[in-house]
């Protein structure tokens, strides 16, 4: 079956004034899956496994955000 959409989510990141480093985005998602009940696992740089599940990571602007970085997890 053909998806059309990967699914993605935003974590929590309260210096959203600040570009996320990567150690910032590690501690940020390390947060959020260990406060959800998430396992967790980073394989690269910019990618990790949640519960299973492949991830890349996006650090970068969040045009949601007015005019503020993000950090978002985007299925593989």
């Amino acid at each position: 079956m053909l998806t059309m959409f990967k699914k993605a989510f935003w974590v929590p990141y309260k210096e959203s004034d600040t570009y996320p480093t990567v150690a910032i985005a590690r501690q940020a998602i390390a947060k959020y899956c260990g406060e959800n009940g998430f396992t967790y696992e980073f394989t690269g740089e910019d990618e990790v496994t949640i519960d299973g599940k492949a991830y890349e990571i996006y650090r970068g602007y969040d045009p949601a955000g007015r005019g503020n970085y993000g950090i978002r997890c985007r299925e593989r």
